[in-house]
């Protein structure tokens, strides 16, 4: 791991972590980018896999998969329910690994209710093989 690479990356987001506005440390320091789907109501979070994300023999931890699915799907239900959502329950099935490239997050709706939300989101690397599925329910809150 490059160390001044690193730190750099973590001073930048520092600077752009900002709880208002959803800008936050962990979305920069993973570059994290949302593509919003209205149509189909469905939302594609990418990131570029990192030596960040890994766990000790060199794999994509498990919790940095299920970060990424719980926001994919957090900001799924934010967007289309107009209320934030926290997470009642993730459930994560772990197929393969990726070492390099990118990652993409599909989330989408099983069933979308008034108050709570099942969610479903797969990830997949850039060679388009099915790393994880997650699924997970959703509470929206008043704010």
């Amino acid at each position: 791991m490059d160390e001044l690479k690193t730190q750099e990356k973590a001073n930048q987001a520092i600077k752009d972590h900002n709880d208002a506005s959803g800008n936050l440390f962990l979305y920069s320091l993973f570059d994290f980018s949302f593509d919003y789907d209205e149509k189909k109501e469905q939302l594609s979070l990418h990131t570029p896999i990192s030596e960040l994300m890994y766990n000790p023999v060199k794999f994509i931890h498990g919790g940095i998969i299920s970060y990424i699915a719980d926001t994919a799907m957090g900001h799924l239900c934010a967007a289309f329910t107009d209320r934030p959502s926290v997470s009642l329950e993730l459930k994560t099935q772990f197929f393969r690994t990726a070492t390099s490239g990118s990652l993409t997050a599909l989330a989408y709706f099983l069933k979308k209710g008034s108050n709570v939300q099942f969610v479903e989101c797969t990830i997949h690397d850039d060679k388009d093989r099915l790393l994880s599925k997650v699924t997970g329910t959703f509470y929206s809150i008043e704010v």
